[in-house]
Formats: structure tokens, C-alpha cells, sequence
């Protein structure tokens, strides 16, 4: 190989190197700190109070207590069955709202009223597509106590027919009728948070 083919050759051996090294440089970089976030679990829960509802029989115009009373009775006009137990629930977290729903196994004949109660609370129907028409209230952890009162009342519906002089139905017999649902259902459920945050 002669000198210029040798001096050719070295000088594009240079080349290669530097085009190799030439892309090599040091990027900036920094790091802080910034606090971070505790995150926790939150909570839905529902126990009721066993065994079960105690049933009491009041007088309705004047609310005053008549008898202790099992689950069956022969109600009369003037007379409600009402049924109390201790539900007790749970609600913890941010945005958080429930609606609590009674059911019963059986629907509610026309001729009877039936209201459900939490605390001070009517349930009235519910508007949620998994139970509409159920008896229902919005709870939140901060409306919800540690224990609440669930009461159904039960009376005899208005009854149309001939009355007397004095306003009072001529005669009535609801001996055939009767309502008996095994177990009533309460469910506690959690709202969408876009319902939640209304």
C-alpha cells in the first residue's frame, strides 16, 4: 500500500471516530421534593339487631300505647301495628352517600298503609333504578348515627263505602283479607359519586 492510499485510509478511520464521538454530551437533570398523600380505605356497612323487631300496638289519633304484641294481630280501624329494631350503619369516606331501602317479601295490599322510618326519617320512594318505588333515604356519614331506629308502621288503609250519619262505615269485615310477608329486607347501597356530590 503506498503512502497516499495509507494516508487516505487513516484519514477516514479518523472520521469514523470522531462522527462516533461527536453526539456525546452531559443532559441536565434536577430533583425536589413535594409532600405526598395518606390515602384510607372507606367504609359501607349494615347490622341489624337480633332477634328481630318488637311489635307494640298504639292507638292512632291519640299515639298512646295499647299492648305488646307479637307478629299477628287482627287489625281494626283506630289501631296501628308498629314494629321497631336497631339497625346500625356504617358510612365512612369522602363523597360518600347511601340510600338505605326496605322491601317486603310480599307487596303491600291496597288495604293496608304501611311507612317505614329511620330515626326521625320517612322513607318515601325511591327514585334508584336497582329499587324503584321502594321506601327509601338518602344516609350520609354525616347524617347517619352509630345507632338508628328502624319503625314500620301498620294501619288499616281508608276505606270507601256508605257511612253513617255520625261519619262512620256502615259495618266492615276484612276477615278473607290478609297480609303476611316472611321477612322484610333492608339494603343499604351506595350512590354514584356524580349523585353524591349534589
Amino acid at each position: 500500500m503506498n503512502k497516499r492510499t495509507k494516508a487516505l485510509v487513516a484519514g477516514g478511520a479518523g472520521a469514523v471516530i470522531l462522527l462516533g464521538t461527536a453526539g456525546t454530551f452531559a443532559l441536565w437533570s434536577d430533583t425536589e421534593t413535594v409532600p405526598g398523600a395518606v390515602v384510607t380505605g372507606g367504609k359501607l356497612a349494615l347490622t341489624a339487631e337480633q332477634p328481630g323487631v318488637e311489635w307494640k300496638a298504639y292507638n292512632i289519633d291519640t299515639n298512646a300505647f295499647i299492648a305488646d304484641e307479637d307478629n299477628k294481630i287482627d287489625l281494626v280501624a283506630g289501631v296501628k301495628l308498629v314494629g321497631t329494631t336497631t339497625i346500625t350503619p356504617e358510612l365512612k369516606g369522602e363523597y360518600l352517600k347511601a340510600e338505605l331501602t326496605t322491601k317486603t317479601g310480599e307487596p303491600v295490599p291496597t288495604w293496608l298503609n304501611v311507612e317505614w322510618k329511620v330515626g326521625d326519617d320517612v322513607l318515601t320512594a325511591a327514585t334508584s333504578a336497582e329499587s324503584p318505588g321502594s321506601p327509601s333515604v338518602v344516609l350520609t356519614p354525616a347524617t347517619v348515627g352509630a345507632n338508628e331506629t328502624l319503625t314500620v308502621s301498620i294501619r288499616l288503609a281508608d276505606q270507601d263505602g256508605d257511612v253513617d250519619e255520625a261519619g262512620d262505615f256502615d259495618g266492615a269485615d276484612l276477615t278473607g283479607e290478609s297480609w303476611s310477608p316472611e321477612n322484610f329486607t333492608v339494603t343499604l347501597k351506595q350512590l354514584p359519586p356524580s349523585q353524591a356530590q349534589s
